[in-house]
């Protein structure tokens, strides 16, 4: 079937002109296309997100890792 016919059988089952079919229904199923369909990042893009988060990551363990400093209390009273 070719695409007029397959648009005219479409829009008449919608009881609907071709005119308000493909300005309301294809126009609303494009738009749509067009909000959903958003490339995947590239593998470079990914890759440096990847490092970034491992270095916040890493960051975090190695602030994690430091021996916790000791209040004057502490240093005084040596607990």
């Amino acid at each position: 079937m070719e695409t007029r016919a397959i648009v005219e059988k479409t829009a008449q089952r919608a009881g609907k002109t071709i005119g308000q079919f493909v300005n309301e229904d294809m126009r609303s199923f494009c738009q749509g296309q067009l909000t959903q369909s958003q490339l995947p990042a590239s593998p470079r893009d990914l890759q440096l997100q990847v490092e970034q988060l491992t270095q916040m990551v890493e960051g975090i363990a190695s602030k994690l890792a430091e021996p916790a400093r000791k209040s004057l209390w502490q240093l005084v009273f040596g607990k």
